[in-house]
């Protein structure tokens, strides 16, 4: 049986769950190999929600339990879930997927110094089909850096609209062999 999880704002299994039981719960069934899908969202104003307020560790064990997963296939972080100093403690036990196939990052303020934090993890992370970026502040620096992470990746989809993006400086011999279509609107 396929079973997905979420923990967003405002909204619990049951009135009176504990969103840190909650989560407990989800990093429990991802260790357990339970899961297909993954949602975190914040709340994208920084307020008290559980999401905005974890931990470094959290974000380094999430990232682990997710790197030793071998059924996991979509991860969704967005609204405000994640930006660029959480990226880093997420990503540095994250960096390494044989099952994720879709990961969506979207509207999480973040930067180049975030896509940075997912290279080892884009290098090898060998079923990833789809990133959706859209309308994180990731401008040229960050794109160009995605798009050499990528080279060699089966990656093909990339969604990066509104994302502040000016220019892209990449040979077509460093384009991601496989990516078919790229989609860049309100750059």
């Amino acid at each position: 049986m396929r079973a997905a999880m979420y923990l967003m704002y405002g909204d619990s299994s049951s009135e009176d769950e504990d969103p840190a039981w909650a989560f407990n719960k989800i990093l429990r069934r991802i260790r357990e190999n339970q899961l297909y899908e993954i949602r975190l969202e914040g709340t994208g104003d920084g307020d008290d929600h559980y999401i905005n307020n974890m931990t470094d560790e959290q974000w380094e064990d999430l990232g682990l339990a997710i790197s030793n997963n071998t059924q996991l296939e979509e991860v969704k972080l967005s609204r405000g879930a994640l930006n660029d100093h959480k990226m880093q403690f997420f990503f540095r036990r994250l960096t390494r997927s044989s099952s994720i196939q879709q990961m969506s990052l979207f509207r999480n303020g973040l930067s180049a110094v975030g896509v940075r934090s997912m290279v080892p993890f884009l290098q090898s992370a060998s079923d990833l089909l789809e990133i959706n970026l859209n309308y994180n502040l990731i401008q040229s620096e960050g794109f160009n850096t995605l798009l050499r992470a990528l080279q060699n990746s089966p990656i093909e989809r990339l969604h990066c609209i509104g994302c502040g993006i000016g220019s892209i400086e990449i040979d077509i011999e460093h384009k991601p062999k496989h990516l078919g279509q790229i989609f860049l609107n309100d750059n």
